[in-house]
């Protein structure tokens, strides 16, 4: 036995990883014990996330100026669904970039969307929907975003493994 192999194995024992080549693990392993394909599932959930949320901002979009009388009756149901997608995903995905992610796709679809072609045609026009629709649904991704708790400790970017104290 090599002296490199044995201080090897010492090390990994103290990380709590099996020691021996027969440990049950492909050696496609990462340090941090995620696998490609565990890598792959959650690109694919994170794109399933920001298609989520393209596709609401263009059907949003559209939908946005129905009203009952004169309240934004459609508005205000999108703004509140707005929230419920940014929430619910950041916690199925567990962390804030699952909210994150489909939060943005929907304001830079409703952004486009409310932009004036050449022709003069926009989608979301400057009415009272149409600014519920934007800014609410704006502050609600916001307020859904920061309503998800961070997956890490709070000051471990800035310090690393010292900010792990509370596992």
């Amino acid at each position: 036995m090599h002296k490199d192999d044995d201080e090897a194995r010492v090390s990994l024992a103290k990380d709590g990883r099996p020691a021996g080549g027969d440990g049950g693990g492909s050696g496609l392993d990462r340090a941090d014990g995620e696998r490609p394909l565990d890598a792959f599932v959650s690109g694919a959930a994170y794109a399933a996330l920001g298609l989520l949320g393209g596709v609401f901002g263009l059907v949003g979009s559209f939908a946005q100026d129905w009203t009952v009388g004169s309240v934004p009756v459609a508005a205000i149901v999108l703004v509140a669904l707005v929230f419920l997608i940014a929430r619910l995903s950041g916690l199925g995905m567990g962390g804030r970039l699952g909210a994150t992610v489909p939060a943005v796709t929907w304001g830079i679809v409703v952004f486009v969307m409310s932009m004036r072609r050449g022709e003069g045609d926009l989608v979301v026009p400057a009415t009272t929907a149409g600014y519920l629709f934007i800014i609410g649904g704006m502050l609600a991704a916001v307020a859904g975003i920061m309503m998800v708790p961070p997956a890490r400790p709070p000051g471990e970017w800035l310090l690393g493994k010292a900010a792990r104290t509370r596992r």
